[in-house]
Formats: structure tokens, C-alpha cells, sequence
């Protein structure tokens, strides 16, 4: 099926890090370890088209190896085009993970969040990680597609924290799920899927924890909806930028028109 998507993608290692450990995948293109100032520029010919974003956990060891080797496992295997096809491509890719540790033990223990989307044509469909994210963005505002899966979003669901608290809580940066490699027999990673119409035109955002935590969502939403893709992009960096850059940031804006 053709179609027409575009797609403005950059990472970068932010002001405190002193690597990124973030990858993405972007038209079977992995992109690892680089500091991007601008945002590149991408036409996707054809659907369906797979896209993901990865964040190597912080705190472990070789993140920026895990969050590349899923990026590869994914760009290496078939564009899953149901949810059970996402759970089982990202459980392929743990167990990429565990091979390479049982090849080098030094590996052990390194883990990655992943969020990604298929353009299906009349449908995407969303799988996620861990806590990066895809948003939908529709008359100015970001709809979060995907769920977090974190102590804080734990909290939130349950009603002992609002949202707004998200950002600030002590337990912010801890998350339940990941993708991850180890020596010793594991469950697999878990998934969180959903599938939601393409609505013909619009623009979806996936992007780590080091844009969300800076850059709120009701501005997430007002950037994105700017005419220039690029521009909307580079702008989500420099205001990310401008306020510390705290974390690895990455993203992914795409704009589908449909098409048949």
C-alpha cells in the first residue's frame, strides 16, 4: 500500500549526560549514540512502517548497547501488524539481549524501555515498554496512546497522586517493565499494546522520558501542531535544551496523509 508519511527524528545526549543511551529506528534505519542539533527528514514510501524509540536504563549497566540491540532486533524482523505480532517482536528482542549476555556476562543486567508504532494505513498500532511514549496530536493538543509502565503511573491509575505530581514525585524515575538481558531464566518483557484508527491525516509523537519530563504535554501538543514538521521538531529540542537538558532526549514526529 502507498502512502504519504513524513517523519522528523533527531536524538541527542542533552546538557548532563555525559553519553546517549537512547536509540531510535526510523524507515529501517537505527540511529545510536549521536548528538543531533537539528532534526532530520524522512518520506516513508510505503505502509505498513514500523517506528520505535528506545532509553537505556539509567542506573544499569550498558544501556546505549540494549537500547541498540532492540533497535536493530526490531529493524532485523517482520513489521508486526497485530498486537500479539508487537508482544512477540519485543520478546525476541529480550531474548537478544539474554544472548548477548551469556556471551559476555558483563552485559548482565543491562535493560532498555521501548515505544514504538506501525502504520497499518487505516490503523496504527501502539506497543510500549517501560516509560517512553507516543502521543496522537490533534487541534493543538497531545492524547497519550501509550501507558506507562512506572511506580508513578502506578500511583496516578490508583488516585493517590494527580497527574501534575507525576512529574515531581520522589518515585519518578522508577519503572515496572523493561526489556532486559540476563544470565538466569526471566519472564519475558511486559507489553502494553492498543490499536486506534489512523484517522486519515494527523501526527504522532513517540519520544523518551527526557522530552516528557521537561516539556509538558499541553506544550507538546501546541509545538507539534506547527506547520513545519522540521521546525516543530528542532523546537521541541531547543526548549528541552533551554530548561537543562536533564536526559538523553528523542523523538520521532511523523505526519500521515493516508493514501492507498
Amino acid at each position: 500500500m502507498t502512502a504519504a508519511c513524513r517523519c522528523a527524528y533527531l536524538t541527542h545526549r542533552g546538557y548532563v549526560r555525559t553519553g546517549n543511551e537512547d536509540s531510535i529506528l526510523v524507515g529501517g534505519r537505527v540511529i545510536a549514540g549521536e548528538s543531533m542539533d537539528r532534526s532530520g527528514l524522512m518520506t516513508i514510501p510505503s505502509v505498513p512502517s514500523l517506528f520505535a524509540v528506545a532509553d537505556g536504563v539509567g542506573g544499569s549497566v550498558h544501556g546505549e548497547v540494549a537500547s541498540r540491540s532492540v533497535m536493530e532486533s526490531l529493524a532485523a524482523g517482520t513489521v508486526p501488524q497485530r498486537p500479539e505480532e508487537a508482544v512477540a517482536m519485543i520478546g525476541r528482542a529480550g531474548e537478544d539481549l539474554d544472548a548477548m549476555v551469556r556471551r559476555d556476562a558483563r552485559l548482565s543486567g543491562m535493560g532498555t524501555t521501548v515505544s514504538g508504532l506501525v502504520l497499518l494505513g487505516d490503523q496504527v498500532l501502539i506497543f510500549n515498554c517501560g516509560d517512553s511514549r507516543v502521543y496522537r496530536i490533534t487541534g493543538g493538543s497531545a492524547t497519550r496512546l501509550s501507558h506507562d509502565h512506572s511506580v508513578v503511573q502506578e500511583l496516578c491509575d490508583q488516585g493517590i497522586i494527580t497527574p501534575e505530581e507525576v512529574y515531581t514525585h520522589p518515585y519518578r524515575s522508577i519503572i515496572t517493565a523493561h526489556v532486559s538481558g540476563n544470565v538466569l531464566s526471566h519472564p519475558p518483557p511486559r507489553v502494553m499494546t492498543t490499536t486506534v484508527p489512523s484517522a486519515g491525516t494527523g501526527r504522532f509523537l513517540l519520544c523518551t522520558d527526557g522530552l516528557w519530563e521537561v516539556v509538558r504535554d499541553p506544550e507538546i501538543g501546541a509545538i507539534c501542531s506547527s506547520a513545519d514538521l522540521m521546525e516543530a521538531a528542532t523546537t521541541l529540542l531547543t526548549t528541552c535544551l533551554a530548561r537543562g537538558g536533564p536526559d538523553n532526549i528523542s523523538l520521532i514526529l511523523l505526519e500521515w496523509s493516508g493514501g492507498s
